[in-house]
């Protein structure tokens, strides 16, 4: 083939044709792609409601649980207090008057010092 004809190819009908077919094409179905752009827009918005209620779901659980710790960080502290009050020296003295413990007067001490011996039965 020539150059010329070569040419001649390149800027035929035939290649016009394609472009003013799909410009066509185009102009013949705005109506379907209206439809289509319709669609993927109406999935877009579904889509981003549906994200939207996910975090506001997973919000609201954030918040019963934030809600359940600071419950139990009340109920802990309330537990510390009880704890405290039983281990206060008061308490402590009153339990052994309550076991009929007595206080001792004058108390003995074993000298480790010097060698003890026991009596043999």
């Amino acid at each position: 083939m020539s150059t010329v004809a070569i040419q001649s190819a390149a800027f035929s009908p035939v290649h016009v044709s394609n472009r003013i077919s799909i410009r066509t094409w185009v102009r013949d179905h705005v109506v379907a792609l209206n439809i289509i752009s319709l669609a993927i827009l109406g999935l877009l918005v579904v889509s981003y409601i549906v994200q939207v209620n996910a975090t506001i779901s997973k919000g609201y659980e954030i918040r019963d649980l934030e809600t359940q710790v600071h419950e139990l960080s009340l109920l802990n502290q309330n537990l510390e207090l009880e704890t405290r009050k039983a281990q206060s020296l008061n308490d402590v003295a009153e339990s052994v008057q309550m076991l009929g413990f007595i206080k001792a007067e004058m108390p003995n001490y074993i000298d480790g010092t010097k060698p003890t011996f026991a009596m043999a039965q």
